[in-house]
């Protein structure tokens, strides 16, 4: 009877053990489903991927340097202009313009040896404006929205390149972090290492709204029943806080500004008067702003370009040399041959 009952148990004890091996996989799915499939969820994975192995710049074979080098524009007086915006993650809500960090390695290690030199929008903006001179053959590689996983995996890559990156902050998501945006201590550290340029993205603008013509962005529209004279105080007092916050924290003022989804008033408006307005309070607070329009012909900027509507390649997925050809295309397209003062 004793022998009977503890032959009973252990079976018992068996079944339960076998049931929770079963379990296992079940208790782990909303866990591996979180990290896979929401944008919170794929930057809390990155940082862990980044702590554990770094990314690092490729050793390029000799061939790959010289084909880079054959293959690189030369150009002075302009700056071929990219716009990035996340880095890491499998896939992208907003978009899809996501390159895995391999990849934006690749972008560097080639961009190196093809002697580009990179500078942030405030060179730009001290060039365009002042006449400071630029390197030659310059590139500006710049980033959206202050998302996390962009700086996390971006700041090694441009240490070992010794190259620097703007980074265009929506400056309430910097004020209130989760996993997807950095917060300004952050941002602060990424800044002082001198690699990156902290400038301006909206504070809270950086959004669609819903309109009688539909869903709109926020910079462009024009709520129901608002006058021009309210949609005009509502996006000056929001660059005014994105201004304020950002010299806060950074220590110095904002001079170039992205558009939120390119939007500058020209399409996505319910209000042909809303451009003027957009472009007169932009003016007011930065030399520079950038926007995406017209991909398939965006050329090198100089200071010959209107300095509030400079056009940015998006950049895709492409190898390193795919790239190339891109700045080499654009820089076939330069408009004019004027120089800016300082340049030579």
């Amino acid at each position: 009877m004793i022998v009977a009952e503890g032959l009973r148990e252990r079976k018992r004890r068996t079944r339960q053990l076998i049931a929770g091996i079963l379990a296992l996989p079940l208790s782990v799915l909303p866990f591996f489903a979180y990290l896979s499939f929401t944008p919170e969820g794929r930057s809390v994975r990155d940082r862990v991927s980044v702590e554990l192995a770094p990314p690092q710049l490729p050793r390029l074979s000799q061939g790959q340097i010289l084909a880079a080098a054959s293959r690189a524009p030369r150009y002075r007086g302009a700056v071929m202009l990219l716009a990035y915006h996340g880095i890491g993650s499998a896939s992208d809500a907003e978009g899809g313009f996501v390159v895995s960090p391999a990849r934006f390695a690749e972008h560097l290690a080639i961009l190196r040896a093809a002697g580009m030199n990179a500078v942030t929008a405030r060179q730009v903006a001290d060039s365009f404006q002042n006449g400071a001179p630029l390197p030659p053959n310059a590139v500006m590689i710049s980033f959206d929205d202050g998302r996390s996983d962009a700086m996390m995996f971006a700041d090694p890559l441009l240490d070992q390149a010794d190259m620097v990156a703007t980074m265009f902050v929506i400056t309430d998501a910097a004020s209130e972090p989760g996993v997807y945006y950095a917060g300004w201590d952050d941002v602060q550290s990424y800044a002082h290492s001198g690699r990156w340029d902290i400038e301006a993205h909206t504070a809270s603008l950086h959004r669609e709204q819903s309109t009688e013509a539909g869903m709109l962005p926020a910079l462009t529209s024009l709520t129901p029943g608002e006058s021009l004279g309210s949609f005009r105080d509502r996006i000056s007092r929001d660059l005014a806080r994105a201004s304020t916050s950002i010299e806060a924290h950074i220590g110095v003022p904002a001079v170039a500004f992205a558009y939120p989804f390119g939007a500058y008033g020209k399409d996505r408006s319910n209000d042909p008067a809303v451009r003027r307005f957009v472009r007169q309070e932009v003016s007011r607070r930065y030399s520079v702003a950038f926007h995406q329009d017209e991909q398939a012909t965006i050329p090198l900027a100089t200071c010959a370009h209107e300095p509030l509507g400079l056009r940015r390649l998006e950049v895709e997925s492409w190898s390193g040399m795919e790239l190339l050809e891109r700045i080499e295309q654009a820089a076939g397209r330069r408009a004019s041959e004027e120089r800016c003062a300082g340049t030579s």
